[in-house]
């Protein structure tokens, strides 16, 4: 077994089919012109809120964000008013793009990490209680943009038990979070650079699993026009954000480091003369087909999203454990 996330079998086989995957016009991307690419992100940029439901993809943040309030508002309500929880609940953060207020309105998640008393005698029962009354609160509109993680303070010393679902470097964003009840007991966990390392190649490991699915997904029904190159770039986001994590550790927070910036905010981290270079005009391409931009002359955007996974697995050494 692997240290990452996926099985042997499952490494080895989605290893093989990217070396095979060979760009033969590589020489074309590197000529193409993203001009237009960059004037359509400003266009989307400059509009005003009740505008941006029109290029059907997310809305830009602005001061009205009433999905991602409803559910800040009733999640700490409901969870702090509950006589079962009020005497559980150790702590109530938002982290993540939405806590720097950074977040792309109905894309980017609300992420809660609720974290229980060590000392518990009805663990079991407050963990369904919670989940009870997530399940209330979400509705279908906002139940893709709804991530909520409950943790024992306990837990927090051995966060490798949780995968991908809680790494060091959610414990990383949630110790700079949004305390919304009790007190940041993150703060009083020492997160190494290893451990971030660690951490961003696990969530590299899921986000290649989820593109392998939808690749598959993809050979077995006709999807939607522009779904796969929304769901891809979704992956390609999710890649890149937690490579560029793995090269600046720590910094992450300091940078304001989050995934609807993560196209431009990996220049300023590799610069101009890496070898992910020529991969910057794919990943404003992965932006804009998550923003709902359709784009010109992006047929061989899934070849290059190919060639820049295999990069990437290459320098983060990501491998099967010898």
């Amino acid at each position: 077994m692997t240290a990452h996330g996926l099985s042997e079998d499952d490494l080895r086989e989605f290893q093989s089919r990217l070396m095979s995957e060979v760009l033969e016009d590589a020489h074309l991307w590197s000529c193409f012109d993203d001009s237009f690419l960059k004037e359509e992100i400003a266009k989307v940029n400059e509009m005003a809120e009740d505008e941006l439901g029109d290029i059907g993809g997310g809305e830009i943040a602005g001061d009205d964000s009433t999905e991602y309030e409803m559910l800040e508002n009733q999640v700490v309500s409901r969870l702090t008013t509950s006589d079962m929880l009020k005497d559980t609940i150790r702590a109530i953060i938002i982290y993540g793009s939405y806590a720097k207020r950074l977040h792309v309105v109905g894309e980017s998640d609300i992420n809660f990490a609720v974290v229980l008393r060590s000392d518990l005698q009805n663990e079991e029962e407050a963990i369904e209680s919670i989940n009870s009354i997530a399940e209330e609160i979400i509705t279908p509109e906002v139940a893709h943009i709804f991530d909520l993680m409950i943790l024992k303070e306990d837990d927090l010393p051995q966060l490798e038990k949780f995968g991908s679902v809680f790494t060091h470097i959610h414990a990383l964003y949630a110790k700079d979070g949004e305390v919304k009840y009790g007190e940041n007991v993150f703060t009083k966990l020492e997160i190494t650079e290893d451990q971030l390392k660690e951490s961003a190649r696990i969530l590299i490991a899921d986000a290649i699993a989820s593109f392998d699915e939808i690749i598959s997904a993809a050979k077995e029904e006709d999807l939607p026009d522009g779904e796969l190159e929304y769901l891809i770039g979704g992956s390609v986001i999710d890649i890149a954000f937690a490579l560029s994590c793995y090269e600046v550790g720590s910094n992450s927070v300091q940078m304001d480091l989050v995934k609807p910036d993560i196209h431009e905010e990996i220049r300023e981290i590799f610069g101009e003369k890496s070898s992910f270079t020529k991969f910057y005009t794919m990943l404003e391409q992965a932006h804009a087909f998550k923003l709902g931009i359709k784009l010109p002359d992006s047929n061989n955007f899934l070849d290059v999203s190919i060639e820049f996974i295999k990069e990437v697995v290459e320098y983060t050494q990501l491998k099967e454990d010898e």
